[in-house]
């Protein structure tokens, strides 16, 4: 019998609701339940063993089982809301809030997968250790309906145009609880959710944009006779209401008091709080930005035009009829839209009904980069070039701004690497990635050929300066009479 003399009652429990003889050994697969990993975390936690078992527990959650138990929370949210139980939405959400499953996995998002996960917030912490990663679940389960946010670490990025983007970075402990809140709250959005939204959304990427606008666009459909409106939205995610956010978004009153107050945390240095826009830097804010400008790519959807068809089969092959259809199509991505207009469609009428959309969520358009244009002409759209030929065959290329931007990218990495190898590596990568994502377009006049050959010209020249340092090492040495440099010296001479 194991004595429970002086031990923590949490231990206690453990012992008598889990029966489990030995908590440090056992493996994921061997949890009854959830319940039971929950008890076997507060023990550690308890017996202050972390310090020596961190890595071990942290590496053998049953990560499997975790997303497993947290998708079916989203799907069940996903369907109340989709029936509108609002009721039943709020306390499902609860559920995966308080889950620790859903909260493990936050802690894993922010500091181990994310990109930017080595950013640091005002506390200037970069990574955790795995010890800190189990006590910030356990600060999640305690807090997350109470949650109190620190203000934000301005970063200044560089744009395409020269200008500067600010971001707003928060602490690790501070997006761990904002991925936390957007576990529970994607699935209510993504049920009412437009279908030609695809920026930032699960199952959605910019190919498919890229596949919708080949399907208005191709020969089939006439794309050679629309016009194209190119949309772009000033400063989108620093100008947003507050309002339009917090009203958007579906969660329980604990949760949406406490993201309340984080879009109000404000930057440290500039001001006490921040009265509109949402930070670039946090995991909830491309939410909160599709939350906001949900519905603006289907502006103009009430524009019926009449199109004429042929039958190409049957008794009335050949005879003409005509049908009402949609005049106006928008595909958007993130606060970048475009919107292709067929003949006859009233285009001022939708630059209307886009600027009084825009104006109640406190936006404006860019009217640098909003004009209208021909299929014909071309258009860029999220790094491609889109254009109809003159015998109404569509094609898609990488756009040339993208193309120099891979261009500068490797040679930047030439100049600013370390060691030969691992700049190469670097630099394999990055081609590799903007072939793989320019895939499914026309590559015959972007074949980076000129860029393979200008790292092959600074290769050679690598290679001869080393080869050089080695012959005049050679030759001091030799000169000084050691047998070494005799040996370098022919065997340079050799080459």
């Amino acid at each position: 019998m194991v004595s429970t003399e002086k031990k923590p009652n949490v231990i206690i429990r453990a012992i008598y609701k889990v029966k489990l003889v030995n908590f440090t050994n056992q493996t994921p697969s061997e949890y009854p339940s959830l319940k039971a990993l929950k008890l076997h975390l507060a023990v550690f936690l308890s017996m202050e063993r972390i310090g020596r078992k961190a890595s071990d527990v942290w590496r053998n959650l049953p990560w499997k089982r975790f997303r497993h138990h947290v998708f079916r929370l989203q799907r069940a949210i996903f369907k109340a809301q989709k029936d509108n139980h609002k009721a039943k939405v709020k306390r499902l959400q609860r559920l995966l809030l308080r889950s620790r499953a859903a909260q493990a996995l936050a802690v894993k998002q922010v500091t181990q997968l994310n990109t930017g996960r080595k950013s640091p917030g005002v506390d200037g912490k970069t990574a955790l250790s795995t010890k800190e990663r189990l006590v910030l679940c356990q600060r999640l389960n305690k807090h997350w309906y109470h949650w109190k946010h620190q203000q934000l670490r301005r970063v200044n990025i560089p744009k395409p145009n020269g200008k500067t983007r600010g971001l707003g970075i928060p602490t690790i402990a501070d997006r761990a609880w904002q991925a936390l809140l957007k576990l529970a709250a994607e699935p209510a959005y993504e049920a009412t959710a437009g279908e030609r939204s695809y920026g930032f959304r699960p199952g959605r990427c910019t190919a498919d944009a890229q596949k919708l606008i080949f399907d208005n666009l191709k020969s089939n459909a006439n794309g050679m006779d629309k016009l194209i409106l190119e949309t772009d939205i000033s400063k989108c995610f620093d100008e947003i209401d507050h309002k339009v956010m917090l009203d958007g978004i579906v969660l329980p009153k604990e949760a949406l008091k406490g993201l309340k107050l984080a879009v109000k945390a404000g930057v440290r240095g500039e001001y006490p709080s921040s009265i509109k826009g949402t930070p670039q830097g946090g995991v909830i804010s491309p939410l909160l930005a599709n939350i906001a400008l949900d519905g603006f790519e289907n502006l103009g959807n009430d524009q019926k035009v009449r199109t004429e068809y042929t039958h190409k089969s049957g008794k009335k092959s050949g005879e003409k009829y005509y049908k009402w259809s949609e005049g106006i199509r928008g595909i958007r991505y993130a606060d970048d839209a475009v919107f292709i207009c067929k003949p006859g469609a009233d285009t001022k009428r939708l630059r209307e009904d886009i600027d009084k959309f825009l104006e109640s969520s406190g936006l404006k358009i860019n009217e640098t980069k909003t004009k209208v244009s021909k299929t014909t002409d071309g258009f860029d759209f999220l790094g491609w070039r889109f254009r109809v030929n003159s015998r109404g065959v569509f094609k898609s290329t990488p756009s040339w701004e993208n193309y120099a931007d891979i261009k500068s990218k490797v040679k930047t990495t030439w100049k600013n690497g370390t060691t030969t190898e691992a700049r190469l590596k670097t630099i394999e990568s990055q081609i590799r990635g903007w072939r793989q994502y320019h895939k499914n377009c026309d590559m015959s006049k972007h074949s980076l050929w000129s860029l393979n050959h200008w790292v092959w010209r600074k290769l050679r020249a690598e290679k001869r300066r080393m080869a050089q340092k080695e012959a005049e090492k050679a030759r001091r040495l030799a000169i000084k009479g050691k047998p070494l440099g005799a040996r370098l010296a022919r065997s340079h001479q050799s080459r």
